[in-house]
């Protein structure tokens, strides 16, 4: 209860602080000047507007990626003025924002004709003419079949605001010269948290990484111990997991996919607070075979032995990466085919927007965050 507390107060101070620091608005109201204030004509435009701060979280990346799901898929985006919710434009992850071509539409300005509203208002001043009503859902515990649509998890923020994702057909064809890679962050406390075991069930990331350098064999894991080590593995064959520990070892944003494509399966452990993490749709969309833990979390589901190696807990953590290590390259090459293929029909942005938009009525609902189970992170 303490900790939801703490959550609620953070809230309210993200979301009113701007009021009480004068410095901040003027600058906001120099930023508001210079916006551009123009739809194009001819294309399919997205109107954003928002007021609850959880759109914010965190660090600014559900904004941003659901922002970049419509532009990907050939949307103009344009941002309803709102002091609240543009004046951290600038800020984290939301920042990569300013780098795409979009309008600030002011109040009692005439609409684009025909347009997408998106929103988490009840009453938002652009509901009336909008051709569709996209609902924001911020709610837990999504079950499918309840008439809403579950968002998928994005990518990495910076792989969009790179251009990184048009590489993903490309990077399907890159030489595979390790069996299994991890990359992440690997720091214990911070990624063995309660919420993964007591919420969902599942093993956290340290755990799921100790347990295996405990238990493979010795010749079939290397966990480099500095840059240069990790640098001097790079494009060598290993047949084998490749632990890379961001705590050690960095790659940047620009090679990520292409390092991820670089193991035939994908170690995918839990994130931070709730087990889904950018990496695991990574992995599915440049063909690395995901071995995971939480295929439920998934929407439809990831089947083992068709898109995905699934394993249960230590009891058969070991053996199914044993059984990624060793396995026949055609049956490899056929569920990385897997992989990908359920990429395109239900994470890629095109994917997304298209389903959503397939929904009947004018109004439909996104629940934004499908992967939260109560208490099991914040909404």
């Amino acid at each position: 209860m303490l900790d939801r507390l703490q959550h609620e107060l953070d809230r309210l101070w993200r979301r009113y602080r701007w009021y009480l620091r004068p410095l901040v608005y003027r600058r906001y109201r120099r930023w508001l000047a210079a916006q551009n204030r123009d739809v194009p004509a001819g294309r399919p435009v997205s109107v954003f507007d928002f007021r609850d701060s959880r759109i914010d979280g965190p660090q600014g990346r559900r904004f941003y990626t659901l922002f970049m799901f419509f532009v990907r898929t050939g949307y103009y985006p344009a941002l309803a003025r709102s002091y609240l919710f543009l004046a951290n434009i600038g800020k984290k992850e939301k920042r990569h924002t300013l780098a795409e071509d979009f309008a600030v539409l002011d109040p009692g300005t005439p609409p684009p004709d025909g347009y997408v509203l998106v929103t988490d208002r009840s009453n938002s001043r652009w509901a009336a003419a909008a051709s569709r009503i996209v609902h924001i859902d911020y709610r837990p515990d999504y079950q499918p079949g309840d008439g809403t649509f579950p968002m998928p998890f994005p990518l990495f923020p910076g792989v969009y605001a790179r251009g990184e994702d048009r590489n993903i057909e490309t990077l399907r064809r890159h030489p595979r010269p390790w069996r299994v890679f991890f990359g992440g962050d690997a720091l214990l406390g911070k990624y063995s948290q309660p919420s993964i075991t007591q919420v969902y069930g599942k093993l956290p990331r340290t755990d799921v990484l100790e347990h295996l350098r405990q238990t493979l064999p010795a010749e079939h894991w290397i966990d480099p111990q500095d840059q240069q080590a990790f640098d001097a593995l790079r494009g060598e064959s290993f047949d084998g997991l490749v632990i890379m520990n961001t705590r050690r070892c960095r790659v940047p944003v620009e090679q990520w996919l292409s390092t991820v494509a670089s193991g035939r399966f994908y170690l995918a452990c839990p994130g931070y607070r709730y087990p889904m993490s950018h990496n695991i749709i990574e992995a599915l969309a440049v063909g690395a075979i995901p071995i995971t833990q939480y295929p439920e979390l998934f929407f439809p589901a990831l089947e083992d032995g068709k898109n995905c190696l699934v394993f249960h807990g230590q009891d058969d953590l070991t053996a199914v990466v044993q059984r990624a290590i060793h396995m026949p390259e055609d049956e490899a090459a056929r569920l990385a085919t897997g992989a990908t293929a359920y990429y395109d029909r239900f994470l890629s942005p095109q994917a997304t927007v298209s389903g959503l938009m397939a929904m009947p009525g004018r109004e439909v609902r996104l629940r934004l965050v499908p992967f939260i189970k109560r208490g099991g992170g914040y909404a």
